[in-house]
């Protein structure tokens, strides 16, 4: 396991980077008073003039694939999807003259530094890759405001962004300054560290992992990478579906059965 200080931003740069969430995780669940604390860190950042702000830590996995480069994130996606969308956000104000700024074509370098690689296939130019389940609604994020997904989260807290942003409570390219100021602890796992101890280590003190979360992280996460998506696709997502995610239960009625009838 290697750590070191890095700039947001500068984990999120490069065309070659893809941020993977991995089946095993949650969905993007960070709410409103989130969203509003960092919009109030990064005004501080501003009106305080200070050099840096620290922003929790971000553990990943690299696993390289043809020739990209995929950070399969093990925690902190809450962080690193919610800066997604306010770059996002501040990206299409920009292109769209609804705030403006000094700064040529900033949103040209936000969207090809951050937010997608240019030169990439259509279905892979989105360099944050949800789980399936938040996947179409930030996609739809990147198109036409008609076809957003108004329940989603991801497009709930962007849309908050969004109407933050175009207050121009403080200028534009102060608060994309302020953002390249973030600091985090970047976290990589070796080939040989426990991404499954690790992970229920880093979640063990938030909202309690319940037992078909356990399960569920301790199958997919001993399987090679490529053939995590394979089976939560092909297994998981349907029990899920069949029980309405009560996961947890179904498997207590199940061993139930099972030791009752003598297995």
């Amino acid at each position: 396991m290697k750590g070191s200080e890095a700039k947001m931003t500068g984990f999120m740069e490069g065309a070659d980077k893809r941020y993977v969430i991995p089946v095993y995780q949650r969905k993007y669940d960070w709410k409103y008073e989130n969203c509003h604390q960092l919009y109030d860190d990064l005004k501080k950042i501003v009106t305080d003039d200070r050099d840096s702000h620290f922003f929790g830590s971000i553990v990943s996995a690299v696993v390289p694939n043809g020739s990209k480069i995929e950070y399969h994130i093990i925690d902190g996606q809450q962080r690193l999807t919610t800066i997604t969308l306010l770059l996002l956000a501040l990206c299409n104000l920009i292109a769209q003259g609804k705030v403006t700024t000094n700064e040529g074509k900033l949103d040209e370098q936000i969207s090809q530094r951050f937010l997608i690689s240019p030169w990439a296939s259509e279905d892979d130019k989105i360099k944050l890759r949800p789980v399936k389940s938040d996947r179409e609604a930030l996609a739809k994020l990147f198109g036409d405001k008609e076809d957003y997904d108004r329940s989603s989260n991801l497009t709930i807290n962007y849309q908050f962004f969004y109407d933050m942003v175009m207050k121009e409570e403080v200028p534009v390219a102060d608060l994309y300054g302020a953002i390249g100021k973030l600091e985090i602890i970047s976290i990589t796992l070796d080939q040989g560290d426990n991404a499954q101890l690790i992970f229920e280590s880093l979640n063990s003190t938030g909202l309690a992992l319940t037992e078909g979360d356990k399960i569920r992280n301790y199958v997919l996460m001993g399987l090679p990478a490529q053939d995590q998506t394979k089976y939560y696709d092909t297994y998981w997502a349907k029990i899920e579906k069949c029980t309405a995610n009560n996961v947890s239960g179904f498997v207590r009625d199940y061993l139930s059965i099972k030791i009752a009838s003598g297995w």
